[in-house]
């Protein structure tokens, strides 16, 4: 069931996020920047081009309710 449809800027991790995430595995990790929106957390997934993410962590930057960086990683389908 879909919640609800946001534009994102959407960006691979890179530099010291990318190197602390493949040493978890987790290199399919994406960056997702959006405006801010209540109700969002971590039990939702996110669909972006066909596939299916699991969000791992939200920041509400600044804590200022104007945009939330999430970060999720790529669902494995094959099981």
């Amino acid at each position: 069931m879909d919640i609800k449809t946001v534009w994102a800027r959407v960006s691979n991790l890179y530099g010291k996020e990318y190197f602390a995430a493949a040493a978890v595995q987790a290199e399919n990790t994406i960056k997702f920047l959006i405006r801010y929106t209540d109700g969002i957390d971590t039990d939702m997934r996110i669909l972006f081009k066909g596939k299916q993410y699991n969000i791992t962590s939200i920041d509400n930057i600044k804590y200022a309710n104007k945009f939330i960086e999430i970060k999720a990683t790529e669902v494995d389908t094959d099981g």
